[in-house]
């Protein structure tokens, strides 16, 4: 994916420790539900540059497409917004570490090995202590949790894969609003190279402008749908709160069909049956709930 004309243009803009840091001063000045508009004089002090010809040439530079001029000084545009939202996502600690402990909120492994969460590269981690295969790993900030707390790094990967999952799974990228692209997938090798649990089947989505992506099981990837949410909050489970790796309700799947893809998934709870078809793309095509049908087949 290359870089054009317009990209280098702003990678050029923001190459510079002055311009930098009028964005940084203008982001910290903000708060209160708003940002910030401060004076020529303002942002020249807390900026540490002397020089006002210096300052006003490499400010000038700015306005426009990061800054703008209002009543009073100056305030960051949307894309100066994101890129002061940059610059912090940059002031990150990647050395910050965490212990593996033990998940609580995931069911033992396959093999029968529990399962343990840790924290390394900038993503959680979660594996099984016996095989070691890999059940989820993502990216989560080190500033939105304790290092010292371990629940909390586990509340703060549920939030972020829960946005992102079900951003996804309405068709915009989380990260650059662009459109995106589902696809169900035999993963022959793919499990071996990275260490991951192993699947019969994967359902993946990517980023079509930023190429962000995402990967997993094709029932818990559409657990989001309306008709699938609604059938686990009637039987109290919160997709939206619990982890998705713990899988606190059983489902099944199976290949109708792989040209095009039609996948059946069918939760069972509270003994009740709700299988769904979803397409390659997530969409469910056909479903049927069938009230008491565990309970009959008993």
């Amino acid at each position: 994916m290359g870089v054009d004309e317009s990209s280098r243009w702003t990678f050029e803009l923001l190459a510079n420790e002055t311009r930098l840091g009028v964005i940084s001063t203008l982001g910290e000045a903000s708060g209160e539900g708003g940002y910030a508009t401060l004076a020529f004089s303002e942002l020249q002090a807390a900026t540490g540059v002397e020089d006002n010809g210096h300052f006003n040439y490499h400010l000038k530079k700015l306005v426009g497409e990061f800054i703008e001029e209002r009543e009073g000084g100056y305030a960051l545009t949307l894309a100066g917004i994101r890129a002061y939202q940059a610059i912090v996502a940059q002031q990150l600690t990647p050395s910050t570490e965490m212990e593996p402990f033990d998940l609580h909120s995931a069911n033992d492994c396959h093999c029968g090995g529990e399962i343990e969460a840790w924290y390394e590269d900038g993503r959680f981690h979660a594996g099984c202590k016996v095989c070691d295969e890999l059940i989820q790993y993502y990216p989560v900030s080190p500033r939105s949790f304790d290092p010292s707390d371990p629940e909390t790094l586990v509340t703060a990967a549920v939030r972020r894969i829960t946005r992102d999952e079900s951003s996804m799974l309405r068709g915009v990228c989380p990260y650059c609003t662009g459109t995106v692209t589902w696809s169900v997938e035999m993963p022959d090798g793919y499990w071996d190279e990275n260490g991951m649990r192993r699947e019969d089947i994967v359902a993946q989505v990517a980023c079509d402008n930023c190429a962000w992506f995402m990967y997993g099981r094709v029932g818990g990837k559409a657990r989001f749908n309306t008709i699938i949410s609604s059938f686990l909050a009637t039987h109290g489970h919160d997709p939206w709160r619990e982890p998705p790796w713990g899988e606190p309700y059983g489902y099944e799947e199976h290949v109708l069909n792989e040209e095009p893809w039609r996948v059946e998934l069918t939760y069972k709870l509270g003994g009740d049956e709700l299988t769904v078809t979803v397409d390659g793309d997530l969409n469910v095509t056909d479903h049927e709930l069938a009230e008491g049908a565990v309970d009959r087949e008993n």
